[in-house]
C-alpha cells in the first residue's frame, strides 16, 4: 500500500543538515507506524515537494535508510518499507556507521568537547546530592546491563551523563549538550547494544565519579576522555572495516581531550 506524502506531516524543513533531516523524519514516521513494513513510500519528487527541498537531498536521506535497512529499493516500483529483521547488534552497529562516518564521529567529538568540560566542573561544583544521584543512576545501568535491557540502558546513561551536566551549572554547556541529545539518543541505543558495551560503559562511569568524589577536575576530564575516547576507536574502525567509500581522518587523541 502506498502511503500519501501529505499523510506524513511532513512540512518544509531547515536547511541544515536536510538529508539527515529527511531520514530522521522518514524513521521516525516508520517507529511510528505511521509507515508500515511493507508500505511504498512517496516518490522523491512528492517527498521534494513537502519537505519543500531539492530532489539530490531527498535521495541522500533515502540513502541514509537503506544504509540502515529501514527501507529497501525495488526495481520499477520504488522505495518500501523493510520488515523487521532479527536484531543483530553488531551488524546493526556497522549499518549506522558505514551510513554516514563522518556525521558519527563529527558528533562524537563534540560529545568529547562538552562532556570532558562538564566532567571538570562537575568536581568543582556538585554537591552530595548530586554526586548521590550519579552514582544512583550507575547503579540502574549496570542493573540494565546485567538484564541485557538496552532501554533501561539507554534511559540510565542518559541520566547518569544529564546529572553531570546538570552538577556543572553552566547553562551555555547545557544549552550545547541539549543540542546533542536527539542525536546522541540513537547514539546511546546503537553503541550500548554492542554485546560487551554495558559492562564497560558502568566501569567507565564508576572512574568518573570516583574522580568527581575526589574533587580532581584533571582526572575527572581524563576519565570522561577515556570513557569516550573507547566508542570513538570502535566506530573509526567500524566504518573502516565497511568499506564505505567516505574518507574520514580520525582526530589524534590530544585533539580531543
Amino acid at each position: 500500500m502506498a502511503v500519501p506524502a501529505r499523510d506524513l506531516a511532513l512540512g518544509p524543513i531547515a536547511t541544515e543538515r536536510v538529508s539527515d533531516l529527511i531520514a530522521e523524519r522518514l524513521a521516525q514516521a516508520i517507529r511510528d507506524g505511521v509507515l508500515a513494513p511493507g508500505d511504498r513510500l512517496p516518490t522523491e519528487q512528492e517527498l521534494s515537494r513537502e519537505f519543500g527541498v531539492g530532489r539530490t537531498s531527498v535521495r541522500e536521506g533515502l540513502g541514509k535508510l537503506r544504509a540502515l535497512g529501514l527501507i529497501e529499493s525495488r526495481k520499477g516500483l520504488g522505495a518500501f518499507v523493510s520488515a523487521p529483521r532479527v536484531e543483530d547488534p553488531l551488524a546493526d552497529f556497522a549499518r549506522w556507521t558505514k551510513g554516514d562516518p563522518a556525521a558519527v564521529e563529527g558528533l562524537l567529538e563534540a560529545r568529547v568537547a562538552i562532556e570532558t568540560l562538564v566532567a571538570g566542573l562537575a568536581a568543582v561544583r556538585a554537591r552530595e546530592d548530586e554526586v548521590a544521584a550519579m552514582k544512583r543512576h550507575n547503579a540502574e545501568h549496570e542493573a540494565a546491563g546485567g538484564n541485557r535491557d538496552v532501554e533501561g540502558l539507554v534511559e540510565s546513561d542518559a541520566a547518569f551523563h544529564g546529572a553531570i551536566v546538570a552538577a556543572a551549572r553552566n547553562r551555555f554547556a547545557s544549552r550545547l549538550y541539549g543540542v546533542l541529545i536527539a542525536e546522541l539518543t540513537d547514539f546511546r541505543r546503537r553503541t550500548l547494544a554492542l554485546p560487551w558495551a554495558a559492562e564497560r560503559s558502568a566501569r567507565g562511569h564508576g572512574a568518573i565519579i570516583a574522580a568527581i568524589c575526589e574533587r580532581d577536575p584533571r582526572a575527572a576530564r581524563a576519565a570522561m576522555a577515556e570513557h569516550l575516547w573507547v566508542l570513538y576507536e570502535e566506530i573509526l574502525q567500524s566504518a573502516a572495516s565497511a568499506e564505505s567509500g567516505q574518507r574520514i581522518t580520525p582526530a589524534p587523541r590530544e585533539a580531543l581531550a
